[in-house]
């Protein structure tokens, strides 16, 4: 028998509240370091590497243009490493985006693109990480990467030491296959999937805020960052008026299902959140805390109480 308890909605993460345990009660399991995800976000296994093609690359179409050049810091940090970009393939049916979110311009398809079969993945796109961290030809041929994400990305590990991206951008049709949400920002080349070796997950989060980040996502093994409201990179995705990218309210629900607890979630567009449960006495002592998408509460807990990706906070009557 499944019964349903409770539902609560909020807006975004910029209106919410979010709830944090005391600093004298006992850490979670994210006060540890992180270890990366073995399967990280991207869950399917990468062929090995090949080396760059030598030929003129062009477009699915067969069609060869001269190419305009993005520049990122590079190796050095001096903003001098420029690679070519190229007309976008857009009669690749891998790369068909779907229509801009809400008719939002921050949702609108990139014009042009990185062909990663003719660059070197090893090209150090900033001094702390190469091309492949953050794209790779076996996910796509053609790729997005926003000259100012890798400029955060280098920032964040300046702050907190060595970062693992569990995932960079990502092609429509990839983007699908891994179950991303529609409209991703790792499409975009945006949005990252990111693990802090020696840090927690909160601090990882308070990093990417305090380097702007536009929408923070909590999850079991790592967190989202994106800077979804940043200008559109003019050489990606043309000359376009910036603005506020459009958000979706969220909700979750509580369900006791043959003894567990779950609660289901929407408006979470990078996948399934972080979900923080606490099982309370009757006089409102905490008898455990656990993380998961399902949970088992003692026997002797009066209630239960769950936050759903940092955001949200349900509670049973």
């Amino acid at each position: 028998m499944i019964v349903r308890i409770w539902m609560a909605c909020g807006p975004r993460q910029d209106d919410a509240v979010v709830v944090r345990a005391p600093a004298d009660e006992a850490p979670n399991e994210y006060d540890l370091p992180i270890p990366p995800d073995p399967t990280g976000t991207d869950t399917s296994a990468p062929p090995v590497p090949t080396t760059p093609t030598t030929s003129t690359p062009t477009t699915s179409s067969g069609t060869s243009s001269a190419p305009v050049v993005v520049c990122y810091l590079g190796e050095n940090g001096d903003g001098t490493l420029c690679l070519d970009t190229w007309p976008w393939p857009a009669d690749d049916p891998d790369y068909v985006y779907p229509d801009p979110l809400y008719g939002s311009a921050q949702y609108a398809a990139p014009t042009r693109a990185l062909d990663l079969d003719w660059e070197d993945p090893d090209t150090m796109l900033a001094p702390n990480f190469a091309l492949w961290e953050v794209a790779e030809a076996w996910k796509g041929r053609w790729a997005v990467m926003m000259p100012r994400t890798i400029e955060v990305l280098q920032a964040i590990r300046d702050t907190l030491g060595p970062v693992v991206v569990n995932s960079g951008y990502r092609s429509p049709a990839y983007n699908a296959s891994v179950g991303g949400a529609t409209s991703s920002r790792h499409q975009y080349g945006d949005g990252l999937d990111l693990v802090a070796l020696d840090h927690s997950l909160d601090t990882l989060a308070d990093t990417c805020e305090d380097e702007g980040a536009d929408y923070i996502g909590w999850y079991e093994s790592h967190i989202h960052c994106d800077w979804r409201d940043d200008p559109m990179d003019p050489v990606f995705y043309g000359a376009r008026s910036a603005g506020p990218a459009p958000v979706e309210a969220l909700s979750a629900s509580l369900l006791l299902d043959a003894g567990a607890w779950t609660a289901p979630a929407t408006g979470w567009d990078e996948g399934e959140p972080l979900r923080e449960w606490t099982a309370f006495t009757a006089d409102g002592v905490v008898l455990e805390r656990a993380t998961g998408v399902r949970y088992v509460a003692p026997d002797e807990a009066a209630y239960v109480e769950v936050v759903v990706g940092r955001e949200l906070t349900i509670r049973t009557p």
